[in-house]
């Protein structure tokens, strides 16, 4: 019953009751989480295609950014590489996978099973609060945080209008260094465009002191 990926959204539910280890409760189930499935985010569709180094939270970055999946079919790598954490490797990934007709067919074929391809509210990014701190800016924690732990430090900054981006490039606006900061900390200070914080000036810019 299933020779690809779309196949699975498009199962003959009244056969299956008879195989072992299926029954009427357990087929209702599951075609209720694969009808379920159809209408998923865009950024949990890119993420199933198995396209290398397209894991979440790249999947997640290309969702923001399209009205429906095709759309990426349509750019260069130079589009790809004007997303904060999305690099040449990234690029050439996700071209080669639309370059294949097979891959777009499948893509189709999902369609016509109800799969959602167009982007919903769920993958729109979070609307930080009119005229915050950080509104527009990209920024990176480095090192060991001493008042709170990096992921309540990412949301802060997300909540204060900022993109998190996992890497020092020149798309980098801010870099938090902790203790014992590292490499990171080096590579930042040799951009001149990026603006280099302690955990205490972060913590004032947020506060607004």
């Amino acid at each position: 019953w299933i020779e690809d990926m779309a196949d699975v959204y498009n199962l003959p539910y009244d056969k299956m009751e008879v195989l072992e280890g299926f029954g009427s409760r357990s087929v209702t189930k599951l075609r209720a989480a694969i009808e379920k499935a159809k209408s998923n985010p865009v950024r949990l569709l890119l993420q199933s295609l198995t396209i290398h180094h397209v894991g979440k939270k790249v999947s997640q970055l290309l969702a923001q950014e399209i009205t429906d999946v095709r759309d990426l079919a349509t750019w260069d790598e130079e589009r790809f590489e004007a997303i904060p954490d999305v690099g040449p490797v990234v690029a050439k990934n996700v071209i080669h996978f639309f370059e294949d007709p097979e891959n777009v067919a499948l893509l189709e074929k999902m369609e016509s099973y109800g799969v959602n391809l167009k982007a919903t509210e769920a993958d729109k990014p979070k609307q930080a609060v009119e005229g915050a701190v950080l509104s527009g800016k990209t920024i990176l924690f480095t090192g060991k945080l001493e008042q709170m732990g990096r992921k309540e430090a990412g949301v802060m900054a997300v909540n204060a209008g900022a993109k998190l981006i996992s890497g020092v490039s020149k798309k980098l606006d801010i870099l938090v260094a902790g203790e014992k900061a590292g490499s990171k900390l080096k590579k930042a200070q040799a951009i001149e465009t990026i603006e280099i914080l302690s955990e205490t000036a972060f913590l004032a810019l947020i506060n607004g002191e």
